[in-house]
């Protein structure tokens, strides 16, 4: 039970965690494109870490320890496992997708 709960405590912060990476590094530097700063700098790594961190944290929020994306022996993923990182990595796809034509729109290159 305490296990279950520490789970899903760790998936609210691994949440968190996505959301201030989120906001520090990926909206501020848009705001300041949009506010027209001549240069605007971002990190390339937090498009995968954003999407890991609400993709993985939202399963062990919802399931807990529940959800078998490992196999038993933590050596191989499990197909829970694999469709969770496509999901992360559409996302990815997805977010610099949007992220560049922002940024595009905005005169940047």
């Amino acid at each position: 039970m305490a296990r279950e709960i520490l789970v899903r405590l760790g998936g609210l912060a691994i949440v968190l965690i996505g959301f201030v990476c989120l906001y520090f590094f990926l909206l501020v530097p848009l705001q300041e494109a949009q506010a027209g700063v001549p240069e605007v700098h971002y990190e390339l790594k937090v498009f995968a870490l954003v999407p890991l961190c609400f993709v993985f944290g939202a399963i062990f929020l919802v399931f807990g320890d529940g959800f078998d994306y490992r196999t038993p022996d933590h050596q191989n993923l499990t197909a829970k496992g694999w469709i969770a990182f496509a999901v992360v990595a559409v996302l990815t796809g997805l977010g610099w997708w949007w992220f560049d034509s922002q940024f595009a729109a905005l005169g940047y290159v």
